[in-house]
C-alpha cells in the first residue's frame, strides 16, 4: 500500500483541505465559541447580579423605612410631660423600645441643645453628653426627620446608623429630638448585606453617595471607609453620578469585575453587587482550553477519518452543531446535547453539557436565596406572601379559610448575650425543626425576621378555631423541653398571636393583625398565644 501522498489525488486535496479547515474550525471555534459564551455568561451573571442587588436593596429600604415609621409612631404618642422627668422618660423609652426593638443600640431623647435627657438602654458614656454637632440633630431640631450618615458611635463605639425625629407640643413646636441607631451588623438591620454571598470571591457593597463612604460591605474591612477617589473606577463614578444597571469594570484593587447597581429607594444608598470576571468567567475558559486540547489530539487523526470514515466521524458532530445552533436560533429549548460517542466529539458534548448544568444551577441557586432564608432554609418574606397569596385565592375559590399564627421567641436575646450569635444560631435551627414536627404537610412555615416566625395554615374548612388553637397550643408545647446548647441547657419560649380570615381580606393585613396580638400576647406575660380582633379587615 503506497502512502505517500499525491497531491493531484481528490483525496489528497480533500484530506489536506479538510485538516487546513480543521485547524481553522479549531481555532474559529476557541475565538468565536469562547466570545459567544462570554457574552452569554456575562448576561447571565449581569441579569443574578442585578437581581441580587435589587433584592438586597429593597431588603435595606424595608428596614429602614420600618424604623422611620417606628419614630415617627413614637414621637406622635410622646407626652411632653416627661421632658421634665428624666427618669419616666427613660421609662417611657424602655416601654416602646422593648415593645418593638428595631433599634438595636437603642433609643435616646436630646434636648433643643443637644444634650441626652434620656436613653433607653441606659449607657453612662451616653448620658449628658451633647449630640449638638451631629447633622441628624440639627435636621431634626429644625422640624425634619433625618438619617445621618453612618458613624462610630460616640457612646458604642461601633458601626451604627442614627435616625432622628422631632418632638413637638400640641401647636407643632419642636420641644426635643428623639434618635433611634441601629447598629450596620446585626441581626435585624441589613442582615442581606452580610449573609447573602456571591460565588467564592464577589461580595455586596452599600455606598452612600452623598458622604462618599462606604455605610456596609461583605467584606467588612471596607465598613465606613471612604470610596475611591474620582478617575480610579470609572463605572463607580458613573454610580455615584446616579448610573444604575450593570457592567464591566476595573475596581481600586486593579481587579477586572461585572458590578450591578441597585438604588435603596427611600435614601440616596446605592448597592453594588460584584463578582471578579476571573470567576466569573471560569468556566468558560476552561471550555476554551479544553477545545484547544482536544483539537491537538483530534488533528492527527482526523487525516485517518477523513480517509477512512469521514461521514461516519464527522455525523455525530454534525448532529451535536445542529442542535447546538437549533439552541442558540431558539428554535428548541436550551438542553443537554445527545452523547452519541464517547470520543472528542463526546467530549465537548459533555463539556457543554456541563456548562449548561453549571448555568442552570446557578440560576437554581439565586434563586432559592433571593426566596429562602439562609440560616434555617425556611421561606423568606417574598416567598411567605407569594404562598398567602395562592391560599387567599384558594380560600375565595372554596369559602375556606386561613389563619395566620405569628410567633416571637421569648429569651432569645438572652442566649445570644451568654453564649455568642452561633449559639444563637443554633437554637433558631432547633427551634424551626421543633415547629416543623407539629406542623402539617401543606403548611408554611417561614422566618420573617431574627427571632420571628410565621406559620401559614392555609385550606381550612371544619373547626377552623379549634383545629388553629391546636395547632398553636402545640407550637407552645414544642418549648416546654429544654434547649441544650453548647452543653449549656437554655430555655427558650414563644408568645404567639393568632389571625383568622378568608379570601376577602387582604394578605397584609391579616399578617399584620397577627403580629400586633403576638405584641399583645407579650403584654399578657409572653409564653401565651392571643387572638387578634375578627374587626380587623374592615
Amino acid at each position: 500500500m503506497n502512502l505517500r501522498p499525491n497531491f493531484n489525488s481528490i483525496t489528497t486535496r480533500i484530506v489536506l483541505l479538510g485538516t487546513a479547515m480543521l485547524i481553522a474550525g479549531a481555532l474559529g471555534r476557541v475565538f468565536i465559541l469562547t466570545d459567544y459564551l462570554r457574552k452569554d455568561v456575562s448576561e447571565l451573571t449581569s441579569a443574578q447580579l442585578l437581581t441580587i442587588a435589587n433584592y438586597v436593596a429593597q431588603d435595606i429600604n424595608r428596614d429602614i423605612v420600618q424604623r422611620h415609621e417606628l419614630l415617627t409612631r413614637v414621637a406622635e404618642k410622646f407626652p411632653p410631660a416627661l421632658l421634665h422627668n428624666p427618669k419616666q422618660l427613660q421609662a417611657w423609652l424602655g416601654e416602646h423600645h422593648d415593645m418593638n426593638p428595631l433599634f438595636s443600640l437603642g433609643l435616646f431623647v436630646l434636648d433643643p441643645s443637644g444634650i441626652v435627657l434620656a436613653d433607653y438602654p441606659v449607657l453612662p458614656e451616653r448620658t449628658g453628653k451633647s449630640y449638638a454637632d451631629r447633622y441628624y440633630f440639627q435636621q431634626a431640631i429644625k422640624g425634619e426627620s433625618a438619617i445621618d450618615c453612618p458613624v462610630i458611635g460616640r457612646a458604642s463605639n461601633v458601626a451604627a446608623l442614627p435616625m432622628a425625629m422631632p418632638l413637638r407640643d400640641g401647636t407643632g413646636k419642636v420641644l426635643a429630638v428623639l434618635v433611634g441607631v441601629s447598629a450596620l451588623h446585626s441581626s435585624n438591620f441589613m442582615e442581606a448585606l452580610y449573609t447573602t454571598h456571591i460565588g467564592n470571591t464577589g461580595g455586596l457593597l452599600l455606598i452612600s453617595p452623598r458622604d462618599k463612604l462606604f455605610v456596609g460591605a461583605s467584606d467588612t474591612s471596607m465598613v465606613l471607609q471612604p470610596t475611591p477617589m474620582e478617575g480610579i473606577d470609572k463605572l463607580h463614578d458613573k454610580a455615584m453620578k446616579g448610573f444604575r444597571g450593570v457592567g464591566l469594570t476595573v475596581n481600586s484593587r486593579n481587579v477586572e469585575e461585572l458590578a450591578a447597581f441597585a438604588s435603596v429607594a427611600n435614601s440616596s444608598w446605592f448597592v453594588v453587587a460584584r463578582l471578579p470576571t476571573r470567576e466569573a468567567f471560569a468556566s468558560v475558559t476552561r471550555l476554551r482550553d479544553f477545545i484547544i486540547k482536544s483539537a491537538m489530539i483530534m488533528l492527527p487523526l482526523f487525516i485517518l477519518f477523513m480517509v477512512f470514515a469521514m461521514r461516519r466521524v464527522l455525523r455525530p458532530l454534525m448532529n451535536a452543531a445542529h442542535h447546538a445552533n437549533q439552541m442558540t436560533l431558539g428554535e428548541m429549548p436550551l438542553e443537554p446535547l445527545p452523547l452519541v460517542r464517547n470520543d472528542e466529539v463526546g467530549h465537548l458534548t459533555i463539556a457543554f453539557n456541563r456548562l449548561l448544568s453549571k448555568l442552570f444551577a446557578s440560576r437554581t441557586e439565586l434563586e432559592n436565596l433571593a426566596h429562602h432564608d439562609t440560616l434555617t432554609g425556611l421561606p423568606n418574606r417574598q416567598l411567605l406572601a407569594d404562598r398567602m397569596k395562592q391560599a387567599f385565592a384558594r380560600a375565595q375559590r372554596n369559602q375556606w379559610q386561613v389563619a395566620i399564627l405569628f410567633l416571637d421567641l421569648d429569651g432569645f436575646k438572652s442566649i445570644n448575650d451568654r453564649l455568642g450569635h452561633e449559639a444563637g444560631d443554633t437554637a433558631l435551627c432547633e427551634v424551626v425543626k421543633r415547629l416543623r414536627g407539629v406542623m402539617r404537610q401543606n403548611d408554611t412555615l417561614a422566618r420573617v425576621g431574627g427571632d420571628e416566625f410565621v406559620i401559614l395554615l392555609s385550606d381550612l374548612n371544619e373547626n377552623v378555631r379549634v383545629a388553629t388553637e391546636s395547632v398553636a397550643n402545640k407550637c407552645l408545647n414544642v418549648f416546654q423541653q429544654p434547649f441544650v446548647i453548647r452543653d449549656k441547657t437554655c430555655q427558650l419560649g414563644t408568645s404567639i398571636g393568632i389571625a383568622l380570615g378568608d379570601g376577602e381580606c387582604a394578605p397584609e393585613k391579616l399578617l399584620i393583625a397577627a403580629d400586633q396580638a403576638m405584641y399583645q400576647a407579650k403584654k399578657a406575660g409572653r409564653g401565651q398565644l392571643c387572638w387578634a380582633s375578627s374587626h380587623y379587615h374592615e
